[in-house]
């Protein structure tokens, strides 16, 4: 009988320490189970474009022009007082002005100490790559018809470019100071005019005196 006794009393200190462990504050954490593994997020396929037409530089008929001709000095400026101009300039390649230099094409370049650029650049390309430029460019960009004959109008990485045709002459105005067609106006307007496409002034009649029929009496003026 004592044996019994013990034994009971035994098992019931085993489960008394088993509730006292089942108790603790301070649990044996659980093993972490292994998450699934999730789909990665799935990120947007950036639409191709189709670079600009390659222009036959072979093909192309050479222009130059001073480039305080193509935009004086006070017309620079009225874009922004602190535009200077940087001689000996020559576009970093695969820049848009790069490509009319690629032409023979005259290319010019003004800036300020606080970074702002004015760029304007004119070339003469083939016929038929000048019609490729203009077919892109419909694609690509704005029609801006109050600059007259063919033009367009874009910002790309926040700088407003102008490209404007005259037949086969293309010219591109360049600026992060054009947000809209407008801002560029007055340096395109300087540009088309010293190449000789500006308005044309009709010249003024010069009156002349109508004869005099013989016979008639004429009034003397007193002297």
């Amino acid at each position: 009988m004592p044996i019994i006794r013990r034994a009971a009393a035994l098992v019931t200190a085993m489960l008394a320490l088993g509730t006292l462990v089942g108790c603790t504050s301070n649990p044996v954490a659980e093993r972490a189970s292994a998450a699934a593994p999730t789909a990665a997020a799935s990120t947007p396929v950036p639409t191709p474009t189709t670079p600009p037409p390659t222009q036959v530089a072979a093909d192309a008929t050479p222009v130059s022009i001073r480039c305080h001709a193509l935009v004086p000095t006070a017309v620079a400026r009225a874009l922004d007082p602190g535009l200077r101009t940087v001689k000996g300039w020559t576009p970093a390649a695969g820049t848009p002005s790069a490509r009319l230099s690629d032409l023979s094409g005259t290319t010019c370049d003004w800036t300020t100490s606080a970074g702002d650029l004015l760029e304007v650049s004119v070339a003469k390309p083939s016929r038929a790559d000048s019609t490729s430029l203009k077919n892109d460019l419909v694609v690509r960009s704005q029609s801006v018809p109050t600059f007259g004959g063919e033009a367009y109008f874009q910002i790309v990485d926040h700088v407003g470019q102008a490209d404007v045709f005259r037949g086969r002459t293309w010219l591109l105005v360049r600026s992060n100071r054009f947000f809209e067609p407008g801002d560029a106006s007055t340096i395109v307007a300087s540009a088309l005019d010293a190449l000789g496409y500006g308005p044309k002034t009709t010249p003024t009649p010069t009156a002349t005196a109508a004869p005099v029929p013989s016979g008639t009496p004429t009034t003397a003026v007193a002297g």
